[in-house]
């Protein structure tokens, strides 16, 4: 039966269909039975066949049970925890809700949050990187299409004809094709990376503001866990990061196939025409769509993974942190094997989801294997059916379709998986979000408290506690009030000793008049912009000497206050850690390692000395200096001025005190109010 092209591109599906069917109904033995031949014959190919198939099953299988039995564990001992903390669980289910990730309509909120942060105008600089990748973009299409079925079609018909005229015309086109796809490559590369690059740094910063905003955000979500938040470090470094990466990827990854998919199908259906191609197309969707139901959401099992990713590097952190006491206490095996249960929880969770993984690719790669299949029947009976044509045009032809077919069905398998990665960045999304909704909320909780510490003026020159009361929370999730009711009227050149056992709640007094905790009841009055903090361990920051002594002024290599900053040290005697050659230049890696606790207590005096605020808290500044020295730092104090709101358990300290306001500790919240 002879059929020609036009009637090739009209025959119908079914009776295409038919034709294949009664071809593979004749021929199916003789398919197998090739295939049998074949494998008998290539004995290394068996063997390495038999051999793979065993490590992938035999490996897989042994992994799933171990972590199996591993993941019934880690429930064992989660339900223990459950069992003992059951009372506080009560308190804290609402904010432990286990929350589904998905790809639905509150991804795609977040999704276009954390884009109108990443891209916050149309002529930014992420507006013009997404620009000019468009266009590259474009242009790969234009070449991927146009050049690959001009090549495929010269060379084809030249090794068909031994033409080397068709020869020459294939050389010319992959010589072009060779020089622009490297160009428009390397560009498309290169711009991901700056997108990536770009969006990192707009969400980051955007993080950053408003984590070290007003407010003191930082120090709810980080130590008071407001949100309940856990590692926010790991959120701001690792999973901004990451998130920015899937975007950029994304982007390129989506917006191409949909462009190569559109312009191939095209040109395939000049020799096709459409029905086959849609026909192919409906059935990879139901087929895929099918698939897709047996696989595990990815979403999920990104967010457990940066959580426990969090924890490990915190428990890392913890003992770079706490490494004097650990190793005081030979406590190195202890932590190792904390470290090490960790590691097992994080290596667990990754090891399960690999295995989970694994089904999802196999679910991928049969739906793009199929996807061939099915696709080279549509493709074929067109070409076995006409008859019209010469043998090396028929080739040829054949071979450019298919191309361009292959390229058609590749990018549509591509653009429907795209829902993994879609899964995979709602993970990242979720979390960067409720990272940036939390540091939303500790500000709101700012703004709700209200009696928090207020600014009284820009020279107000009194702290005033009006009815207050400060209360602490338990690990039951009740609260213990420390004080009630305290009515106290601080004025300038009046200093207030507070005294209490351990445990009373000096600090916490100290917190809420700066602000950091919220006052169960009552209200504070005072001049934040003229109050000072002395904390017994003086937080020292990463720069030269003269920052260390400026600070929260990040001087740097300014020479502008060196003379101000000189007479502080030697008010303190600390002029032997400036070096001849060095000076105020002078930087450690880590201020903490160098200097002795009591050394750290004199740069707090000295910072206090620079700055000359009217007011200062000092709690327990001097612990780790000697009587006489303590004396001298503070009558220097009192000579500049300054007003002090001390905690201290030495009773020599009284005489630089006109009150002592004293806790009793005990649970009522009493306080007495006593002149000096």
């Amino acid at each position: 039966m002879a059929i020609s092209r036009s009637d090739s591109t009209s025959l119908g599906l079914i009776s295409g269909l038919s034709l294949a069917a009664h071809a593979i109904k004749s021929n199916a033995l003789d398919g197998a039975g090739s295939q049998w031949r074949a494998l008998k014959q290539d004995k290394l190919f068996c063997i390495f066949l038999a051999g793979s198939t065993a490590s992938f099953a035999g490996l897989a299988a042994r992994e799933y049970l171990q972590l199996r039995a591993q993941r019934a564990e880690e429930r064992r001992l989660a339900l223990l925890r459950q069992g003992t903390a059951a009372a506080h669980d009560s308190k804290t289910a609402g904010k432990k809700k286990k929350q589904r990730v998905d790809t639905g309509k509150d991804f795609w909120k977040q999704l276009v949050f954390l884009l109108r942060i990443a891209v916050p105008s149309a002529s930014g600089r992420g507006a013009q990187l997404l620009a000019a990748q468009f266009f590259l973009l474009v242009m790969r299409t234009l070449i991927s299409v146009k050049t690959a079925k001009l090549s495929v079609y010269y060379l084809t018909t030249a090794m068909s004809k031994g033409s080397w005229t068709h020869w020459t015309r294939w050389l010319s086109n992959f010589a072009a094709w060779t020089v622009m796809g490297t160009t428009v490559n390397t560009g498309l590369k290169y711009f991901e990376s700056l997108i990536a690059l770009e969006v990192r740094d707009k969400v980051t910063k955007h993080a950053h503001a408003k984590y070290l905003g007003n407010s003191n955000k930082f120090y709810r979500a980080a130590l008071m866990q407001r949100g309940a938040l856990d590692n926010v470090d790991q959120r701001i470094v690792a999973d901004i990061e990451a998130w920015s990466a899937n975007v950029a990827q994304l982007y390129g990854h989506s917006f191409k196939p949909i462009l190569e998919f559109s312009m191939s199908l095209y040109e395939a259906s000049k020799e096709l025409g459409y029905a086959r191609p849609v026909a192919l197309f409906a059935t990879q969707t139901l087929f895929t769509i099918f698939m897709r139901t047996a696989v595990p959401s990815l979403g999920a099992m990104v967010v457990k993974e940066q959580a426990l990713e969090g924890s490990f590097r915190h428990a890392h952190s913890r003992l770079v942190g706490h490494a004097e006491e650990v190793a005081f206490l030979q406590g190195a095996p202890t932590e190792r094997k904390i470290l090490d249960e960790n590691l097992k929880t994080l290596t667990g969770a990754k090891g399960w989801h690999n295995l989970m993984r694994a089904r999802n690719s196999i679910a991928e790669q049969f739906a793009k294997f199929q996807g061939i299949f099915i696709g080279g029947v549509f493709v074929h009976i067109p070409f076995l059916v006409r008859n019209n044509l010469g043998e090396a045009e028929r080739i040829a032809s054949f071979r450019s379709t298919e191309e361009l077919m292959l390229k058609c069905g590749s990018n549509f398998v591509e653009l429907i998986l795209l829902g993994k990665s879609l899964n995979e960045l709602s993970g990242y999304t979720q979390r960067i979000h409720e990272l940036l909704t939390a540091l939303e909320d500790c500000s709101g909780e700012r703004e709700r408290a209200g009696a928090g510490a207020q600014e009284g003026g820009s020279r107000a020159q009194q702290i005033v506690f009006t009815g207050l009361c400060v209360d602490t929370p338990e690990p039951d999730g009740t609260s213990r009030t420390l004080l009630k009711d305290l009515d106290l009227q601080m004025v300038a050149g009046k200093n207030v000793l507070v005294t209490g056992p351990n445990g009373c709640g000096k600090t916490s007094l100290f917190r809420v008049l700066a602000g950091l905790w919220p006052p169960a009841a009552g209200t504070v009055l005072c001049p934040q912009s003229e109050l000072m903090w002395l904390p017994q361990r003086p937080y020292l920051v990463m720069g030269t000497l003269r920052d260390q002594v400026a600070y929260p002024m990040l001087l740097g290599y300014s020479k502008l206050h060196d003379r101000a900053i000189l007479e502080c040290l030697e008010m303190v005697g600390l002029t032997k850690l400036v070096e001849a050659d060095v000076g105020l230049d002078l930087t450690q890696m880590e201020w903490n390692d160098v200097l002795s606790g009591g050394e750290r207590q004199r740069i707090g005096f000295a910072r206090l000395y620079f700055h000359k605020p009217l007011f200062a808290v000092l709690d327990e500044a001097t612990s780790a200096i000697n009587p006489d020295e303590e004396h001298r730092l503070y009558e220097k104090v009192q000579s500049l001025g300054t007003t002090v709101f001390s905690i201290a358990h030495r009773l020599e300290l009284r005489k630089f005190h006109q009150w002592e306001l004293r806790i009793e500790g005990d649970g009522s919240g009493k306080w007495e109010l006593e002149p000096l």
